[in-house]
């Protein structure tokens, strides 16, 4: 049986990214990115639902996007989805889907960079795409 494990998602960051270290040295960040559908509902009148999701970012690729990500920034995120699980202290199991960033790409220039995409495997070049958003415009 064949299968397919990609994500592409669009959207802004619910909180400015923070860099932590695994054990072995590894860069690592977790973003949530706020995902809005609009849509009429029965009485057609305008909705907006917001999805929220978790992501992952590796390595160099997450050391770039704590440097020029900010809470809001609007992203483009490829990657693919990836099941965590653990046990809490009590014993209970827990798991979680998130997705696991390939390619990060930033959709408006912030003030510190030129460039607009970061990628573990696809070289930075500058691809300015929307616009600037003021925090007052974002909905978190």
């Amino acid at each position: 049986m064949a299968s397919l494990n990609k994500v592409f998602i669009i959207g802004n960051l619910t909180k400015k990214p923070e860099l932590r270290s695994t054990k072995e040295g590894s860069s690592v960040t977790d973003l949530r990115i706020a995902v809005s559908r609009n849509f009429l509902n029965k009485d057609r009148e305008k909705q907006e639902e917001v999805c929220y999701v978790d992501v992952v970012v590796w390595a160099r690729q997450a050391e770039t996007c704590v440097e020029y990500l900010d809470k809001g920034s609007p992203v483009l995120i490829e990657g693919s989805l990836q099941q965590d699980t653990w046990e809490t202290s009590n014993g209970e199991k827990r798991s979680k889907i998130r997705i696991r960033a390939q390619r990060v790409q930033f959709l408006s220039r912030g003030s510190k960079t030129e460039s607009s995409q970061v990628s573990g495997d696809v070289p930075s070049d500058v691809q300015d795409e929307g616009s600037e958003q003021s925090e007052d415009d974002i909905p978190f």
